[in-house]
């Protein structure tokens, strides 16, 4: 009985720090806001600074420089994603919409483009 008690104050105390982020943003690679644009596609953040992060379509991220690798699904005929690196400047407290953008859907190259940045209203800088 005092093992559930103690996982109720740390699912407690784990759900409290949700309520404010500190300098965090995000990355939203699942182009589910409703803008979209044509040969746009969603993408998926695959590694942060050579850091690979957990398969999710919502990153956190610390403001700075860095370098994302991101992937795309595969164009026409091919079979496997597109992948690529991109250098990426992180504010604070935003949330990037991201889309890979291809001049043709048969061309597998694309380019990283944010579509939308939002301030979250759930962080703070200070």
């Amino acid at each position: 009985m005092k093992w559930i008690s103690a996982l109720s104050s740390l699912l407690i105390a784990s759900l409290a720090g949700c309520a404010s982020v500190r300098n965090t943003s995000l990355l939203d690679g699942s182009r589910s806001f409703g803008r979209t644009e044509l040969h746009t596609y969603p993408v998926r953040v695959l590694a942060i600074d050579g850091v690979y992060t957990i398969d999710n379509q919502l990153v956190r991220i610390e403001p700075g420089e860095h370098v994302l690798r991101v992937s795309a699904p595969p164009a026409g005929i091919f079979t496997q994603p597109a992948e690529r690196d991109v250098p990426f400047t992180i504010q604070a407290c935003k949330r990037y919409y991201l889309v890979a953008k291809r001049d043709n859907p048969y061309k597998q190259d694309f380019e990283l483009v944010v579509q939308q940045v939002e301030t979250r209203t759930d962080c703070h800088t200070s």
